[in-house]
């Protein structure tokens, strides 16, 4: 057998020159700088087309450009329609900022009324109001309700109620009719049906001695007389009034009402049967589209005289309520838990403005009307009770016949 070969390892067997190795170097640093040129240049398309996966493929159309069609054909785009926001148009509401409450006698005469009209708007009022049916029961147009009665409840002298509108309204004024309701002393002789009677009798109860000049009322609770008031609030309506107010929506005051016979309803809740009343003509008229509402005496509605009404006068008041604050319906003076007004006449304005304020508290939500003395009064004085109701938040007025036309 030969000897073995025997392999000889050199310790520098392992090791590169000096200069292989900074060749290496340059090598990889060229590399790196390639790389790196390389990935910059794709950063932006990449970066695209992840954000497109990411999103979704963007479609791109410009409204009115050119695009391409399936057969390759360059077609005009139509441009989308614009879609105009659909604004809803606001309610509008009957408004009377400033009312002249004209008396019956100016309406009557249409010299006075042209005067009168043509001084409210002058003066700054925007609207007109007059008794349809006056306080005694005299309706002042030619009512066509029922053969037998309409003759014993008509003015001898009328007005055609359509033209006195159209007059109103031509002077860029608003048209207000007021109807005096269950305080009637002429509908009663003419429909007994309708009428408050004593009791146990088919005899008219009267609110005095007939001797001292006792009248005659209706009664709420007929069917007949609520269908006659129904008939004037008709007339109104189809005469092209934009407001109607009802007075003297209560029972009867005066002596003796103990004795008026009520028949079934003598134990019905009486104030609950008077709000029931007011909304439904409301709503009645609101149909129509014609506001309605109730003038009440500020005194009753403060914890005052509340006989005629059986309980709390603000319920009554719904949505809106004309409130009496004429010096008379406070009489002497006022004292309720409520307020203080003992000489109501020495200070209107601090009178009007005590009053208003404290129903204004009853009722936050309530739109109310200030109803306000003009008879005899100068523009200053006027304008001083409207300031007290202002300042309580109120600003619609009816201002009773105010100086106009003279």
């Amino acid at each position: 057998m030969g000897k073995p070969y025997k392999i000889k390892r050199h310790k520098h067997i392992y090791r590169r020159s000096f200069g292989s190795i900074v060749m290496r170097i340059f090598i990889i640093v060229a590399a790196i700088a390639v790389l790196f040129c390389l990935g910059w240049g794709l950063y932006g398309p990449v970066s695209d087309w992840l954000e497109q996966r990411k999103n979704g493929p963007v479609e791109e159309t410009t409204i009115g450009s050119s695009q391409q069609t399936d057969e390759g054909e360059a077609t005009e785009s139509e441009p989308e329609e614009e879609q105009t926001p659909v604004v809803e148009e606001p309610v509008q509401e009957a408004t009377a900022s400033m009312t002249a409450y004209l008396p019956t006698a100016t309406v009557l005469d249409n010299q006075l009324l042209t005067a009168a009209i043509a001084d409210a708007k002058a003066t700054g009022y925007d609207s007109i109001m007059f008794d349809l049916k006056t306080d005694d029961g005299t309706v002042i147009y030619p009512i066509a309700y029922n053969e037998s009665t309409d003759a014993a409840v008509t003015s001898t002298t009328t007005i055609d109620l359509n033209a006195v509108v159209t007059q109103i309204k031509d002077a860029g004024l608003t048209p207000v009719a007021s109807i005096h309701t269950f305080r009637d002393h002429l509908y009663p002789s003419a429909n007994k049906a309708a009428a408050t009677l004593y009791m146990d009798s088919d005899f008219l109860w009267v609110d005095d001695d007939p001797n001292n000049g006792g009248k005659a009322w209706l009664n709420p609770f007929s069917t007949e007389a609520q269908s006659y008031i129904q008939k004037i609030v008709d007339d109104a309506c189809n005469a092209g009034f934009e407001m109607i107010i009802l007075q003297d929506v209560q029972f009867p005051e005066g002596y003796s009402l103990d004795m008026i016979d009520y028949g079934d309803h003598a134990s019905d809740d009486k104030n609950l049967f008077l709000q029931q009343y007011a909304a439904q003509m409301a709503d009645y008229a609101a149909a129509k589209g014609v506001e309605l509402s109730c003038m009440l005496p500020a005194s009753s509605m403060l914890g005052g005289n509340t006989a005629m009404y059986f309980g709390d006068t603000t319920a009554m008041a719904g949505e809106s309520a004309a409130i009496d604050l004429r010096m008379s319906v406070f009489g002497s003076g006022l004292q309720t838990d409520q307020v203080s007004i003992p000489d109501p006449s020495a200070n209107p304005y601090n009178t009007i403005k005590t009053a208003s304020a404290a129903i204004k508290q009853k009722l936050p939500d309530c739109q109310l009307i200030a109803v306000l003395d003009g008879t005899g009064l100068s523009a200053e004085e006027v304008s001083n009770r409207v300031l007290g109701a202002q300042e309580s938040g109120i600003d619609r007025y009816i201002i009773v016949d105010p100086s106009l036309g003279q």
